[in-house]
């Protein structure tokens, strides 16, 4: 393990920790983020979508 995966390792356990309040509350109260959900979830596959496209071109 070289010392770039150590920092990518920290960077993404602080941001896990730093997202975990937000998403607790979402979990929490439902009502207030019932549409925002789509929203979120539809660029995320659309992303994915585009990462995976790329990768297969690649190889």
């Amino acid at each position: 393990m070289d010392w770039l995966q150590i920092t990518q390792a920290l960077f993404l356990g602080a941001m896990l920790l730093m997202l975990y309040p937000r998403v607790k509350q979402a979990f929490k109260n439902p009502e207030d983020t019932s549409g925002k959900w789509g929203a979120v979830v539809i660029p995320l596959l659309i992303v994915g979508i585009i990462v995976v496209v790329l990768i297969k071109s690649v190889q």
